[in-house]
């Protein structure tokens, strides 16, 4: 692993903001915060910033967050994209490899590494028709594909998050979306061993179950997001970075 790397910015939407990962101050931990306490512990010191805001699609992630990762000139880079692009009603495969295209060759013009993933399936354990299951699949492989060209276009490193496939739902948050605590960190330790150099095995294992009550997840997740698309809002609409500058985070051992 480099034990040069001084300054880590993560750019995304709402996996890399942290959500399904909830810290002990009402904010959100997630993967990336949980990657850069790992290097600090492995190299002593890393000054970080989380630029990722949630709710939004590549070609925002792209208009919003890549000038201030330039700007915030790192050596190590997280751009996990995607998510947001899989579920809105069109997805056009050239438009989103010309917005990748734009997002991955700007943050390589910094000189910096790269880190970018596949997509694990959203909503994994959500009570989704089979038919609308089958066509999400089909969204993420060619999705997947889409961004794996782009990565070796630019020369990113690649972690596959495609095959996390944790262990029952007590991985997943609550609205079946996001990644839960265990999910985060088994991501972070997934992004920890491509930059190693080390093919990860991506495994959670948990136990304990979660509320399976789909009338309750229809009515408290479900809906509000359907409610929001019709209005052409976004989760992110009015939302500012957690960590826009950078904060030196120590070794904790």
């Amino acid at each position: 692993m480099n034990t040069g790397w001084q300054r880590f910015v993560a750019v995304g939407d709402s996996v890399t903001e942290g959500l399904g990962d909830p810290d002990a101050d009402g904010g959100f931990r997630g993967w990336a915060d949980r990657l850069a306490e790992a290097i600090a512990d492995r190299q002593g010191s890393v000054r970080y910033a989380n630029l990722a805001v949630r709710g939004l699609t590549t070609r925002r992630v792209l208009e919003t967050q890549l000038a201030p990762a330039q700007e915030l000139a790192p050596d190590l880079v997280t751009a996990v994209v995607g998510m947001n692009d899989v579920i809105r009603p069109s997805l056009n495969p050239l438009e989103l490899a010309a917005d990748l295209d734009a997002l991955f060759g700007g943050l390589r013009a910094t000189g910096a590494t790269v880190l970018t993933a596949t997509i694990p399936a959203p909503g994994l354990f959500a009570p989704l028709p089979p038919a609308l299951r089958s066509r999400m699949d089909r969204r993420i492989t060619r999705m997947n594909a889409v961004i794996t060209a782009a990565a070796r276009r630019h020369g990113l490193l690649c972690m596959d998050l495609a095959s996390l496939t944790p262990a029952g739902m007590a991985a997943w948050a609550e609205d079946r979306l996001h990644p839960g605590p265990d999910a985060h960190q088994a991501m972070a330790a997934a992004g920890l061993a491509v930059l190693d150099g080390v093919a990860p095995a991506l495994e959670v294992n948990v136990a304990e179950p979660v509320d399976a009550d789909h009338l309750r997840w229809l009515r408290t997740f479900l809906w509000p997001w359907l409610v929001r698309r019709l209005r052409g809002q976004s989760s992110g609409d009015g939302r500012v970075a957690k960590l826009p500058t950078y904060r030196a985070l120590p070794a904790t051992s």
